[in-house]
């Protein structure tokens, strides 16, 4: 599909589950479940889909085997993480579901454009989806057929009480020192710099462009990619 290679088993392949499983563990934030402990509840047949992950025992899962040694007391940690996460906001949630073309980033275009709930997002049209700045016709495509194949699974997640944040909209600007400016980061991720940034009129950006006008580095020295392109 362009330059991307698609595995067209979608619904059976066993590395898609499990890849689906550990991208919605990485999106989330989820701590001390690693590829390892996944594999082992995913092998035993305790998992086969992102809510079944909620409803792991502990206790099984610290008697699996996992490389060679007992999974133990890494099963709580992991499982508290996970629980104690049941509540984030809307483009974590739906960007974390591994609808093709559609991350975090690109649902916050939605959010942003007035689809601030599931409802909204289950019900708008490619055509409204396609208006949205940013968006267009492929993502709107992709956007509608990825949420409705993944119904069940918000389902699954809705009954064990994983569910978006109610959305706030963004408090207005405080100030206007960085009105303009287009910040990126390399090697470094810290929320609350970016929402201090976004706070004082700033843009925050995933890539460099250039439109982007300032690198936030976690060394000055980096020889990154985003490093190297800014510099150049």
């Amino acid at each position: 599909n362009g330059e991307y290679l698609c595995c067209p088993n979608d619904t059976d392949c066993p590395a898609q589950t499990l890849g689906a499983m550990r991208r919605w563990i990485k999106k989330v934030g989820v701590l001390h479940f690693g590829d390892a402990m996944l594999k082992a509840v995913v092998d035993a047949g305790m998992v086969s889909t992102i809510p079944d992950l909620y409803w792991l025992d502990a206790t099984k899962v610290a008697a699996l085997d996992m490389d060679g040694r007992r999974v133990g007391g890494a099963a709580v940690r992991a499982l508290n993480s996970l629980n104690s996460l049941k509540t984030m906001p809307l483009e974590t949630y739906v960007g974390s579901l591994g609808i093709d073309l559609c991350g975090r980033r690109m649902v916050r275009k939605l959010v942003a454009a007035g689809m601030t709930d599931l409802n909204a997002l289950a019900t708008a049209t490619v055509q409204e989806l396609s208006a949205v700045p940013g968006f267009g016709q492929d993502k709107a495509e992709a956007f509608r057929e990825g949420f409705d194949a993944r119904r069940e699974i918000i389902i699954g997640l809705h009954a064990v009480s994983v569910t978006p944040a109610p959305y706030e909209a963004p408090a207005a600007p405080t100030g206007s020192t960085l009105a303009g400016q287009a910040v990126c980061f390399t090697g470094v991720r810290d929320k609350a710099l970016e929402a201090s940034i976004a706070a004082a009129g700033g843009l925050i950006k995933s890539s460099v462009s250039k439109n982007v006008t300032i690198l936030v580095c976690k060394d000055p020295s980096s020889t990154s990619g985003k490093a190297q392109k800014a510099r150049s």
